[in-house]
């Protein structure tokens, strides 16, 4: 299959995304390389057909997973097949309905110290909805997808994007969500939990560096810009975001993430050449900029014949450069893509922890300049923990019947900061102090090609904590076209 210029991308919790990542955890897509969690379709669709030719040396049970994989993908995306196409065509595109649900939700707080406010109750959600996904292809290097919906709140359109293709890079436009990381639970800088009004250049597939670098392995970049136009942000600021990863080894991948929130009608500095340039360079300013960091490993370890297992890492640091090492944000884990005995079947620990403010350092996720904290459209930017606690996260994910059915399992146990905040300590997170404490929950997801062409979804999710539940649940049915 020719990687096309363009393409549209698919969300990181896309079931292809999914197996695309899997296939590569079991050496079966080395060249899978994404530059973010949302990922281009076409990239997708090639490592699902390189895993799909790379299973002669394995056992039965994977080589029939990789090939249901290709064989639903193309299904799904008729443009992978190859065929010639005119200068515009019809990409793979859907229409369907279903019924929604949202109950117990919280807006992340924001402010600083004694101009903190917590968290603040969602209504209910609850609408039957009509959806549908329109994608195409006005030229080999230009490609359009949108997601309009219609239910009794009216019609929107979730996500759009018109990506314009040179080669290995793209340029994008659109609103889609930006996730970095390697965490399934959840990224420290940027987690993709909501579509933002964007523009980014990626690369689509690895690059090789020049000359005497070329060592450093293959190369994937991606960088973005937009501008918080809403409510929580006074002043309207920019939120400017960036991921390199290198894979110096086959089997390793390092990485660097990294965002900001800057500038707006509110801030005492303005935008120009020397404010951005230092902040750019990581130099921090109590007055322009709020910035997150984090640096990912993730390493495929040698152990195939016997368990093939990932383990990676992310540390990260909101602001302060002694942030690194006084409060840091770690998120540890452990992947297993295809169990002994089981490979229909992957399974996943993860531990994630915000330290407690210390050291002169600001709270996780907030920012006096920038009182609107590390969210947007009611949601976390980052990890969905919200700052200061800990998270303990195992996830399972199976892929049966050719993987014509996929199931997605999580349970997890969290705690958001300490009981009994004081006004000067209850920043550290974002849902405290009215959530802080302990909460349980867990979720389950199932995708079912029920008959050619025709997709069936539910996702449910629930966590309850000392005084307060929250609820999720998603039913669709479309049909693909």
């Amino acid at each position: 299959m020719a990687l096309p210029a363009a393409s549209p991308p698919l969300p990181a919790d896309h079931w292809a995304v999914r197996a695309a990542d899997r296939a590569e955890a079991l050496g079966l897509a080395p060249g899978y390389m994404p530059a973010q969690r949302a990922v281009p379709r076409a990239a997708v669709g090639e490592a699902l057909r390189r895993a799909a030719l790379a299973t002669g040396a394995r056992d039965p049970g994977t080589a029939a997973l990789a090939r249901g994989w290709w064989e639903r993908f193309v299904e799904e995306f008729p443009e992978a097949d190859g065929a010639e196409r005119g200068a515009a065509a019809m990409l793979g595109s859907s229409i369907g309905g279903g019924y929604e649900r949202r109950g117990g939700g919280a807006e992340p707080g924001a402010g600083l110290f004694e101009r903190r406010t917590g968290p603040t109750a969602l209504p209910l959600h609850s609408t039957l909805v009509l959806t549908s996904t329109v994608a195409g292809a006005l030229t080999p290097s230009l490609a359009a997808v949108a997601e309009p919906r219609l239910s009794e709140e009216g019609v929107r359109v979730e996500r759009w994007d018109v990506t314009a293709g040179w080669g290995p890079v793209a340029l994008s436009v659109g609103e889609e969500p930006v996730g970095y990381g390697p965490a399934a639970g959840g990224g420290i800088v940027l987690s993709g939990a909501r579509a933002l009004p964007r523009a980014q250049v990626e690369t689509t597939r690895p690059l090789a560096l020049p000359g005497f670098l070329r060592r450093l392995g293959p190369v994937s970049l991606h960088t973005f810009l937009t501008r918080l136009d809403e409510r929580r942000h006074p002043g309207d600021p920019y939120l400017w975001g960036m991921r390199a990863a290198l894979r110096p080894h086959p089997r390793l991948t390092v990485g660097m993430n990294r965002a900001s929130i800057f500038g707006g009608d509110s801030v005492a500095t303005e935008i120009g050449p020397g404010s951005v340039g230092r902040m750019l360079l990581g130099m921090l300013s109590d007055d322009f900029e709020n910035q997150v960091v984090a640096a990912e490993f993730r390493y495929r370890l040698p152990t195939e014949r016997v368990l093939p297992l990932t383990l990676y890492l992310e540390w990260g640091a909101d602001d302060g450069a002694g942030a690194w090492w006084d409060v840091p944000a770690r998120v540890l884990g452990a992947y297993v893509p295809a169990v002994p005995g089981a490979p229909a079947v992957a399974a996943g620990a993860e531990y994630t922890s915000f330290a407690t403010l210390c050291c002169g350092n600001p709270g996780w996720y907030t920012h006096a300049a920038q009182p609107g904290g590390w969210a947007a459209e009611g949601a976390t930017l980052g990890h969905p923990l919200g700052g200061e606690g800990r998270e303990f996260l195992l996830y399972s994910h199976a892929d049966m019947a050719d993987a014509r059915l996929r199931l997605d399992g999580r349970a997890f146990r969290r705690e958001r900061g300490r009981e009994g905040y004081d006004l000067a300590v209850r920043a550290g997170n974002l849902f405290a102090p009215e959530r802080a404490g302990w909460s349980t929950g867990a979720s389950l997801a199932a995708h079912w090609r029920a008959a050619p062409r025709t997709e069936l979804r539910l996702r449910a999710l629930r966590e309850v904590g000392s005084e307060w539940r929250s609820h999720e649940l998603d039913l669709n049915a479309s049909v693909l076209f």
